[in-house]
């Protein structure tokens, strides 16, 4: 399978493009609601472009790479061929009785557009109508990454929830950080040094063994301070559900 249209033109499709082109697969065709977008991307990828679904091209697969809750109608658009989405909380079900080869594409990344991502490394879970049409997946998933692993609809959407605690999750508490910064002038980059340690040490131990901080300690002393320091009562509140639960884990 060498030639592929991307449905979608956003931060996954648009990183899985350049991943393929540059694995010299063809992106015969970009497709995108938007006629701007498409062509955007179609423009990196030197390839052609639409925003109509049923003037598709013909291709050896189909990548779609759209908000999950556009997947159903987009597919109920498309002719039966060789297909995936790329989410990770919708199953194959959302496939059946339409298409006779399907599948799962599923990048664990958190992606955006407009910074260079290296995909040597991204896991990819890979699902598949069929054993045969799976081997194809991962084929080509190897093409893109070293870390390629098949995974069930039950597996893969307890992953997303773990992502979404790891990653989204973890960015907001960022977030967070740095507005409480702001309201002392302090600048966020003063944080990085303790949060790229954070990270790095999860490389070689488990996060619960390495949990450090007044919630650890179950000093109850500083925790009230912190959160007599806060002045929104949401922060309040999110400070003390998260402490109540570090020292709940380590009891």
């Amino acid at each position: 399978m060498k030639n592929i249209i991307l449905v979608g033109s956003g931060n996954v499709a648009t990183h899985l493009g350049i991943a393929l082109k540059n694995s010299n697969y063809s992106i015969v065709q970009v497709y995108s609601r938007s006629i701007e977008n498409a062509k955007k991307l179609a423009n990196k990828l030197n390839t052609e472009f639409t925003n109509d679904l049923t003037q598709l091209k013909s291709a050896d697969l189909i990548i779609v790479s759209v908000n999950d809750d556009a997947i159903s109608n987009v597919l109920s658009q498309i002719k039966d061929t060789a297909i995936v989405h790329t989410s990770g909380s919708i199953g194959l079900n959302v496939f059946k009785g339409n298409f006779s080869n399907f599948g799962v594409f599923y990048p664990l990344q958190t992606f955006n557009k407009e910074v260079d991502l290296d995909t040597s490394e991204i896991p990819f879970c890979i699902e598949g109508s069929s054993l045969v049409f799976e081997k194809q997946l991962i084929k080509i998933a190897k093409k893109l990454s070293v870390n390629v692993v098949t995974m069930n609809y039950e597996q893969r959407k307890q992953l997303h929830i773990a992502a979404v605690f790891a990653c989204n999750f973890s960015n907001q508490m960022f977030s967070i950080a740095e507005d409480l910064l702001k309201e002392k002038n302090l600048d966020f980059e003063i944080l990085l040094p303790l949060i790229k340690q954070t990270i790095s040490k999860l490389e070689n131990n488990k996060p619960k063994t390495v949990q450090t901080g007044p919630a650890k300690r179950n000093d109850t002393n500083v925790i009230e301070q912190h959160i007599n320091g806060i002045k929104k009562q949401e922060i309040k509140d999110l400070y003390q559900k998260i402490s109540s639960n570090i020292i709940k884990t380590h009891e």
